[in-house]
């Protein structure tokens, strides 16, 4: 049996500063289940750089998340 070490899909948690990978959390094949990883990734470690990764296209990224969210909660407030 030969052990899978490429996927379609890829979560990986980074550095502070964006520029290398601190660990590779997981290679996953199918979409639906690499999104729920990642969230799932982003949940248990909060203000940790995750990205979630379809070869070099980044389709998202914990930072977009997180100023997203804060900027979203605050004109959904402003606006009650």
């Amino acid at each position: 049996m030969t052990t899978r070490t490429h996927f379609t899909f890829r979560i990986d948690l980074w550095t502070a500063d964006g520029e290398s990978i601190v660990e590779h959390v997981a290679g996953v094949e199918d979409y639906q289940f690499a999104l729920a990883t990642y969230r799932a990734a982003c949940e248990r470690w909060p203000g940790t750089l995750i990205t979630l990764r379809q070869g070099a296209r980044v389709i998202e990224d914990s930072r977009r998340m997180r100023t997203a969210s804060w900027s979203n909660k605050g004109s959904r407030e402003g606006g009650r």
